[in-house]
């Protein structure tokens, strides 16, 4: 066995590239993994493999049988040795990895640069996998009708892609630029073992897509917007496409949540590309580390929130308002309040409806009310927004107007609530540009701001017994003209009296956003 095949990565044991094995360096560079290795350490491991791979042929086929010389044996000799001897040991790794991979390729597989994702949890390493692929070549001469040939070639693409997936989770944990290349080149080599795998057509036609939205990553980085949205664009096709075949595919539906998710950060790859054509934001860099600093937020531990905060797909909505805000400083709008003040804060605009009945026996009557709520965006970092929602938002029933006891008697109180002046600041609202105001990037989703408004209203129907609620209408973001100190927030008199409680917690330093053009 010469040089070419004999050098392999200590650390995961992938097969060296050619370049590396005929250079002169006394040092390699392995291109799965990113680990550079003395050249003697490499040769070193692949002895060490090979010693492993020759104990395990002895072990597993009758003693006195060379593989090596197997084409000298007859085929029907061959055949035995394999289906008696082989075969019983190696189905049984083939379907433990099997399971293996199933269980990684059900987690999303890429991040959006600047970004550090998660190492998936895997059942083996890289370097035993790439074994295990080693040892399935090294007896692949005694598969000789179609059915074997085919079970070690599944056995064989399902080991390799496997170890080059596990060494593409470990590059999530990276943050330098050089890392989308090699994931790349991973996904590229991991969907060309896939193809060879009877009903894993899918998955090599996802991990394809995977691979050009790496190249899009390391584009964008590399300063080349246009490039970056066209090969963006490309593999939101791929995916969009790979979804449908697998929808198709019972054995493969553990992958159709990761692939919405992948499908979102690629489209949002594209778009903050596309601000850079269309002229809307002039560095991408600075839309992508804004956008990776909301992936990263810790929100505050609390039972009824965890699941619905912890939602990946949640950030692909907050990313959206990102580039909204973006494109408004740089030409486009977002809907501001009317209002004098530095800094533009983001509040949920809610429509409520109730009823409630006033009056004695004989002047009773039902009441209906439209009011307006104002949802500070920015609630889910506020833990006591969380435990609370009265905390979260602009209590309307605990700012009840005062009734005489006359009022009550003849039926004619008008509310219950004490939220009127809100309504007109929301509606005051109109597309425009923040201009060179402090925007602060929502934080919540419209799901989120809808839950928090249903838990408030069912904690006031606890208090209120005369009280009939409807369903309330999350319209949309509004942006509240504020002035600021350099940490705190006032709000403008509207709310007169109505501030929610987590906006004295709120430190504008402690929160993102965006100032000037980017």
């Amino acid at each position: 066995m010469d040089d070419m095949v004999e050098l392999r990565c200590k650390y995961c044991g992938a097969p060296l590239d050619r370049k590396d094995i005929e250079s002169d360096s006394p040092y390699v560079t392995c291109p799965s993994c990113g680990t550079t290795q003395q050249r003697l350490d490499a040769k070193r491991y692949m002895e060490q493999m090979m010693g492993q791979i020759q104990s395990w042929i002895s072990k597993t086929i009758p003693g006195g049988f060379s593989v090596g010389q197997a084409d000298n044996v007859d085929p029907i000799a061959r055949h035995n040795i394999f289906v008696n001897s082989v075969k019983p040991r190696v189905d049984v790794e083939i379907n433990e990895y099997r399971f293996a991979l199933n269980s990684l390729i059900s987690y999303p597989l890429i991040v959006l640069p600047f970004s550090k994702g998660e190492p998936v949890k895997a059942d083996h390493t890289p370097s035993q996998a790439f074994e295990f692929d080693a040892r399935l070549k090294s007896v692949a001469p005694l598969a000789v009708d179609d059915e074997s040939r085919r079970a070690i070639k599944t056995g064989e693409g399902i080991a390799n892609a496997y170890a080059l997936i596990v060494n593409n989770s470990k590059l999530l944990m990276d943050t330098t630029p050089g890392r989308f290349a090699m994931m790349s080149k991973n996904f590229k080599e991991s969907a060309e073992a896939m193809r060879g795998c009877d009903g894993y057509e899918p998955l090599a036609s996802r991990l394809e897509a995977l691979s050009n939205v790496c190249v899009a990553s390391d584009m964008v980085l590399n300063g080349d917007a246009l490039g970056c949205s066209a090969k963006a664009e490309t593999a939101i096709n791929e995916l969009e496409a790979s979804k449908k075949e697998l929808m198709a595919n019972p054995k493969l539906a553990m992958c159709l949540r990761a692939i919405d998710l992948e499908i979102g950060q690629s489209k949002t790859l594209r778009n903050v590309a596309d601000m850079v054509t269309r002229g809307t934001s002039k560095d991408p860099l600075k839309v992508l580390t804004l956008i990776t600093g909301i992936s990263a937020i810790k929100y505050p531990s609390n039972p009824q929130w965890d699941r619905l905060l912890c939602r990946e797909e949640r950030d692909y909505e907050l990313f959206q308002y990102v580039e909204a805000i973006v494109s408004a400083r740089n030409g486009g709008s977002i809907p501001i309040c009317t209002g004098g003040g530095d800094v533009l804060f983001p509040f949920w605009d809610v429509d409520l409806q109730y009823s409630f009945t006033t009056g004695t026996i004989f002047s009773k009557k039902s009441v209906v009310v439209k009011e307006d709520l104002l949802v500070p965006a920015t609630f889910p970092v506020h833990g006591s927004a969380l435990s609370n929602p009265r905390a979260g938002l602009t209590d309307i029933f605990a700012a009840a107007p005062e009734s005489s006891i006359m009022s009550k008697i003849k039926g004619e109180e008008q509310s219950i609530s004490g939220g009127a002046g809100l309504g007109a600041l929301a509606d005051s609202a109109s597309d425009a540009s923040p201009g060179s105001r402090t925007t602060v990037l929502p934080l919540s989703t419209k799901a989120e701001a809808t839950r928090l408004v249903e838990m408030y209203l069912t904690q006031c129907s606890r208090t209120h017994s005369k009280l009939k609620l409807s369903r309330p209408t999350v319209k949309g973001l509004v942006y509240v003209p504020c002035t600021s100190d350099g940490h705190r927030v006032t709000l403008p008199n509207a709310f007169r009296g109505l501030t929610p409680s987590i906006m004295g917690e709120t430190d504008l330093d402690k929160l993102l956003k965006l100032r000037g053009m980017i």
